[in-house]
Order: structure tokens, then sequence, then C-alpha cells
């Protein structure tokens, strides 16, 4: 993964940039408006930050270098915007709608255009757990990141068994 030489600060900045960009806000309140009735597995920021901890872990185990941490954040917290696209047209792939959003976001907040282009392929791979590094990371985390375990839906949940959080692992 390239990184930039910028400091934990600026680095952390432009997450935080994106966090209070009124654009992913907008996403954001479309996604929790189009799942307002949905009692599980929802996509709003609580998840994308649950998403990025477990991902900056993963991250970590892996031997990733610490100073990618924005850029595994950015990644996560930009990974399920294109749903509310999706529910509007339900031919929308939100991982590919969703790549497309970020872009110019990413490039608005600061980020450089081969990082950029990193994340962008993340978030279009994260359904499908294609690629390495950054995308199997993002694929992973988005994956551990619901509480099968404790879910009150859990009976009327379309993922199969073997697929489920079953455990805690982050």
């Amino acid at each position: 993964m390239m990184t930039e030489k910028v400091s934990a600060e600026q680095a952390m900045r432009r997450v935080n940039a994106i966090l209070q960009h009124p654009t992913y806000q907008t996403w954001i309140i479309a996604i929790n408006e189009a799942e307002r009735g949905r009692d599980f597995c929802r996509h709003g920021l609580e998840h994308a930050l649950d998403v990025a901890r477990i991902a900056y872990a993963l991250w970590l185990d892996a031997g990733g270098n610490p100073v990618a941490k924005d850029i595994v954040y950015a990644a996560a917290l930009l990974h399920d915007v294109g749903r509310w696209q999706q529910y509007t047209d339900p031919s929308v792939d939100h991982a590919a709608a969703g790549a497309e959003l970020a872009e110019p976001l990413l490039l608005e907040v600061g980020y450089h255009p081969q990082v950029t282009a990193e994340i962008v392929k993340a978030i279009r791979q994260h359904r499908t757990g294609g690629g390495e590094g950054l995308s199997a990371v993002l694929y992973q985390a988005d994956k551990l990141s619901r509480p099968c375990y404790v879910c009150p839906s859990r009976g009327g949940c379309h993922w199969p068994q073997d697929k489920m959080n079953n455990s805690l692992l982050y």
C-alpha cells in the first residue's frame, strides 16, 4: 500500500474531514432513512466505525504499516456509502456505486490520487473479497463486524449459518 509522508495528526484530519463532510453526512442520513424499518445488519455510521476499527486491528495483525491508519479508516468509513443508491434502485451494486461516490470526496479531503485509487479499489471489492492488502482487510472486517451471536433478528436472517459470526474475534 502506498502511504504518504504526512504526520499522524494530518492523516487523521483527513478522516475527520470525511466524517464532517456534508456530502458524507447526506449519504449516511440517506442510508439510515432507507434502513429505518430494518431489524438487522444496518449500514450507517456505527457499522462503518466498527469496520474501521476491526480493519485497522486486522491490518496491524497482518504486519501492516501503522502509518496507514487513516487510509484503512477512510476505506472503511466509505465502503457502504453506495447503499442509498442500491435502496433506490435494486439493480445498483452498492460497492461499485460507493467507489464512484468516494473517489472525488477522497481527492477533495487531500488524499493523493494513487492512495485514492487504492481506497476506491478496496471499496469496489469489499463485497467479493477479491484482492489482497487493503481490499482483503476491508472484506474481512466487514464480515467480522456483524455481532450475529447477539442479534435479536437472527431467526429471520438470510445469512447461511456457516457465515454467521458466532463468536467475538475483534
